[in-house]
This record gives structure tokens, C-alpha cells and sequence, in this order.
């Protein structure tokens, strides 16, 4: 027995795909699959099937093309021969679609919550993260005033060290000046009282000579 694939053109794969996607959208409605379940379809293998193949529009690339996006839900639902079965019933469609029209009612109340939410949440991040900076630059701003202020005692205490030692000088004495280079002595004031009275006595005798 000889065997061959069917070669598709271009215009009839692009017929097929507008067909399974107005096929797989038409899933989103419950009465459809009432309608198919009494009709015998989902006791057909071959449909079956064909159900597991048309779970492709799941991927994000055909996933997008979609406008009623409930009925991949649906489209996993018929993977499970109890659904396949109970669908069948008036009574459970019904309870469905009342349950889909709820959903369709409140899916924008509902969206707009999420999307406030997330928001808030972005908002409250962003603050956390602008007050982790702040406190951040204020550590700094600290650590550079203490510097600062180190600095600055330390200067002072170098000024008030050069005071103390000119203050360290006898008072009324006097500084005999050496040449550069050699060290100068202080002569306490006493010392030099005794030496200019000696010096007046030496002359007043050279006078009386």
C-alpha cells in the first residue's frame, strides 16, 4: 500500500487555519457544546482527535490571533471524556453559560483591580527603594561632616598648642640672641638686674678714676 502526504498550497493552509480558528473560538460557547454532544460528535474518535490537535492554538504565536480566549479552557475541558459526557446535559450548559456571562460581566472590574493593584504594589517599591537612597546619602553626609568637625578640633588644638608655648616664656626676662643657627638663651629677669648693676658700678669707678 503506497502512501503520501497532501501537499498544501499557500491559499489552502491559509484557508484551513481561518477555518480551525473559527472552528476552536466557536468552543467558548456552552450551547455549541451541547449542541455537538447531542449530535453524537464527541463520540466520534476521529473528532476526538482532531480536539487533541487543535490544542496548538495554546502556544503564545497563534494564542494571540485569538478574541475569545475562553474557549481554550473549553478546548481542555474536551480533552476529558466525563466532560465530553455531562455536556450532553441541558441542565449542566446552562450552568455554564451562567457562570461564562458572570465571568464576561465582572472580567473588567476584576481587570481593573489587578491592574491597581500591581500598580500600587510598583509605587510602594519605588518609594521603599527612594527612601533606601535617602538614607543612603544622609550616611554619607554625616560620615563628611564628622570629618569635617575632626578636622577642624584638630586645628584648633594645634592653635591653642603654639599659645601655650609662647605663653611658656618667663615674663620680664629677656632673650639673648645668638647668630643664626645657634641656640638662644633666656636669661631670667633677676639674673639681668644683677648683670645691669654691675655693668653701672664698672663705670661709675672708671668716672672716678
Amino acid at each position: 500500500m503506497n502512501s503520501y502526504a497532501t501537499v498544501e498550497s499557500e491559499e489552502q493552509q491559509k484557508r484551513r487555519w481561518q477555518i480551525e480558528l473559527e472552528f476552536v473560538q466557536c468552543l467558548s460557547n456552552p450551547n455549541y457544546l451541547n449542541f455537538l454532544a447531542q449530535r453524537g460528535y464527541f463520540k466520534d474518535q476521529s473528532f476526538i482527535n482532531y480536539l487533541k490537535y487543535l490544542q496548538y492554538w495554546k502556544e503564545p504565536d497563534y494564542a494571540k490571533y485569538l478574541m475569545y480566549p475562553m474557549c481554550l479552557y473549553f478546548l481542555d475541558l474536551l480533552q476529558y471524556e466525563h466532560f465530553r459526557r455531562e455536556i450532553v446535559n441541558s441542565q449542566c450548559c446552562k450552568f455554564i453559560d451562567d457562570q461564562a456571562i458572570l465571568q464576561w460581566q465582572h472580567y473588567t472590574r476584576k481587570r481593573i483591580k489587578l491592574m491597581e493593584n500591581a500598580a500600587a504594589a510598583q509605587q510602594q517599591q519605588q518609594q521603599q527603594q527612594q527612601q533606601q537612597l535617602q538614607q543612603s546619602n544622609g550616611g554619607e553626609a554625616a560620615t563628611a561632616g564628622e570629618a569635617a568637625a575632626t578636622g577642624g578640633m584638630m586645628a584648633t588644638a594645634n592653635g591653642n598648642g603654639t599659645a601655650s608655648a609662647a605663653e611658656a616664656q618667663p615674663l620680664g626676662g629677656s632673650v639673648q640672641r645668638g647668630e643664626p643657627g645657634q641656640a638662644q638663651a633666656v636669661i631670667p629677669q633677676q639674673q639681668q638686674q644683677q648683670i645691669n648693676g654691675l655693668a653701672t658700678a664698672s663705670n661709675i669707678k672708671l668716672e672716678l678714676n
